[in-house]
């Protein structure tokens, strides 16, 4: 079946087409945003296939200009072109910025002093006059051919566009790393991508601005209109409010942690089906254009209520509310182990795996701040609701570990870049099987629970250099073996029972088993 969507080009004649309840998008850009090379760029370009997938909920407005730069000293400033103000006129909701790949050739990069002041710039052009879109920026797509380009690109461009998302509060799009290495499979020339090219990045925006959440697909192989459908029960008259027809769908993405019953009938009737994976042509089980109504839910480990201490895997270090501040917008960071009941959190489960987390000093859950389904959005306490930026799906990891995913993002609960100090920030981010994005869950033992139960953990894991152990007895025998059963090293803990630290820099990288007494191994992964 035939969707209708909206996609404009940048001009003023058309900026009155588009409906006042679509949400307005904003893709400023050069030729490469321009389409240019392709048969058909208001479709082919990646701002065309962006609004097929979007739907009609959205109107895309492809304002690329071809041979542009963001520096005003370029040989073509973005600055100077009529698409430029139309881009601002529209008002957009969402505007995607992405240029550089003109700004990198070493004819305009002698001015790459100017670069960042100039790209700040440009961001800030758009938040005038009490104006507030979400902005996202854009890694430039890789280019081919010119060695001087490529490095200038690589090496400087990219870099400064990641210090200005953090500096001005923005989102990055990274066009750079899927284009890699394809010259010859998604390129029509050196810089410009070929309808699959285009594709690659229409996919890429697509699932940085839009939650990571259950995915609706009008054609087979995830082509078409595609709409995202968090946890909830959709009946027909609900899936068509979100631009879905009766026995329309054709293929669906389901992130881990979630899950979703199709019914072949209105109302959740007829005959059912449960998918926890992707399918990316419902043709083979008999599925294609038969649903009718559909429920989405969670899918995690169950059984978890309790309260705990969340250790991060990669820094060792645990969840804390900053300072014990029982106000609501209090930040969520990182903190040494306290043993305070500001770093314990009461998980009660909400539902098929999904749980909401309460602070124990101050009652408060934890959320994602505004409800953001952003990357980097920032993590901290309220006072509950029930909202599903309150709630966060259990996923297991491997060793113990657990991935805490907000219900109604899609992304993971993380240490803001992996950092490993105390006081780094807590935020949300895509799922990339990131250590720093992983977390164990220690039990908080009752008074009349034995210490001796009390479980032994290693961290940081993997490790290059400095591993600490948790709850060694004093005098313990500690053993590390490889994975042939030979003692590689051994050492006794303290006279007094604690955290035992060991400077494993000298074991070569691989698996290895710690024994502590007579406990079972642990496996340490030395990098």
């Amino acid at each position: 079946m035939k969707k209708l969507f909206t996609i404009l080009y940048c001009l003023s004649a058309v900026i009155s087409l588009h409906s006042a309840a679509q949400i307005r998008v904003a893709c400023v850009g050069n030729s490469v945003t321009a389409g240019y090379g392709l048969a058909n760029p208001q479709v082919e370009s990646w701002p065309g296939q962006l609004a097929t997938m979007l739907g009609t909920n959205y109107s895309v407005l492809n304002c690329g200009v071809s041979g542009t730069t963001m520096l005003k000293r370029g040989g073509s400033p973005y600055w100077n072109t009529g698409a430029f103000t139309t881009a601002k006129n529209f008002d957009p909701q969402i505007l995607i910025i992405s240029l550089g790949t003109n700004d990198a050739h070493p004819g305009n990069w002698v001015y790459k002093d100017d670069f960042y002041n100039d790209y700040a710039a440009m961001i800030d052009a758009f938040r005038q006059n009490g104006r507030n879109p979400a902005i996202y920026v854009c890694f430039p797509l890789a280019c081919y051919g010119d060695a001087n380009q490529i490095n200038n690109l690589q090496t400087s461009l990219i870099p400064i566009i990641s210090q200005i998302s953090i500096a001005k509060n923005v989102t990055v799009i990274d066009f750079n790393t899927p284009t890699q290495n394809q010259r010859n499979t998604l390129y029509n020339d050196n810089l410009h991508p070929n309808v699959a090219g285009a594709a690659v990045l229409a996919n890429t925006a697509f699932n940085v601005i839009t939650p990571a959440i259950p995915t609706f697909y009008h054609d087979c192989n995830y082509s078409g209109y595609a709409v995202k459908l968090g946890i909830g029960d959709y009946n027909l008259a609900a899936l068509q409010a979100k631009g879905i027809t009766n026995n329309d769908i054709s293929a669906i993405k389901i992130p881990s942690g979630y899950k979703a019953t199709v019914y072949s009938e209105d109302n959740f009737a007829g005959n059912a089906y449960t998918i926890t994976g992707n399918d990316d042509c419902l043709v083979d089980n008999g599925w294609n254009d038969n649903i009718s109504s559909l429920r989405v839910r969670a899918n995690g480990v169950t059984g978890k209520n309790g309260t705990y201490t969340l250790q991060n895997r990669n820094s060792g270090k645990y969840m804390d509310v900053a300072g014990g501040n029982a106000a609501d917008g209090t930040n969520i960071l990182q903190w040494n182990a306290t043993n305070a009941t500001n770093q314990q959190f009461t998980f009660t489960d909400v539902g098929d795996g999904a749980y909401k987390l309460i602070n124990v000093q101050t009652g408060k859950a934890v959320d994602v701040e505004y409800g953001s389904t952003n990357n980097v959005g920032n993590v901290l306490q309220w006072t509950y609701n029930n909202n599903l930026n309150q709630h966060f799906i259990l996923i297991a990891s491997d060793n113990n570990y657990y991935k805490l995913k907000a219900a109604h993002s899609g992304r993971i609960i993380e240490v803001y870049g992996g950092g490993i100090n105390a006081g780094d920030d807590v935020d949300q981010f895509d799922d990339n099987n990131q250590l720093h994005g992983q977390w164990r869950l220690n039990a908080i033992l009752s008074k009349t629970q034995s210490a001796e139960n009390q479980e032994t953990i290693i961290y940081p894991n993997p490790s290059t250099d400095q591993i600490t152990l948790t709850n060694i007895p004093p005098r313990e025998l500690i053993m590390i073996f490889d994975l042939s059963g030979k003692c590689v090293m051994n050492m006794r803990a303290p006279t007094t029972k604690g955290t035992v630290s060991i400077n494993v820099s000298k074991l070569k990288p691989g698996s290895y088993i710690i024994k502590t007494g007579h406990k079972t191994g642990l496996k340490l992964i030395k990098q």
